[in-house]
């Protein structure tokens, strides 16, 4: 069932078996990401920004692109999404404070969330 803490055990078997699928296509586990850190003060701050902008968030895989200093390596990207698209914030000052409704055209996506720490 989704949006709910699962096992350890289970969580670990999953870990375990996404390795086992990945050294069957020939990846070398030692050079490939199997984990991304995030530091909770930074991403709570993150998160908080969040409330009230969106309503979902897509952890979504990715890879560094040529001339990153990661390139090659695989990621995961952060993005806030509100009803079913990538969530916006109004560049339009609310004069009553608040968030001001997105539907007046004076929006912008909010940058995706990825500044983790790749293990290995």
């Amino acid at each position: 069932m989704p949006n709910q803490p699962i096992p350890v055990d289970q969580a670990q078997e999953m870990i375990k078996t996404y390795t086992s699928y990945m050294q069957k296509l020939g990846v070398d586990m030692q050079k490939q990401t199997q984990s991304v850190s995030f530091k909770l003060p930074e991403l709570m701050a993150w998160l908080t920004k969040m409330t009230g902008i969106a309503d979902e968030l897509r952890i979504c895989m990715g890879d560094y692109p040529a001339g990153h200093p990661q390139a090659g390596r695989t990621t995961v990207i952060l993005w806030p999404y509100k009803n079913g698209q990538p969530a916006k914030y109004s560049t339009k000052p609310n004069p009553g404070g608040g968030e001001t409704d997105c539907d007046d055209g004076d929006c912008e996506e909010v940058d995706p969330y990825n500044d983790g720490q790749l293990f290995p």
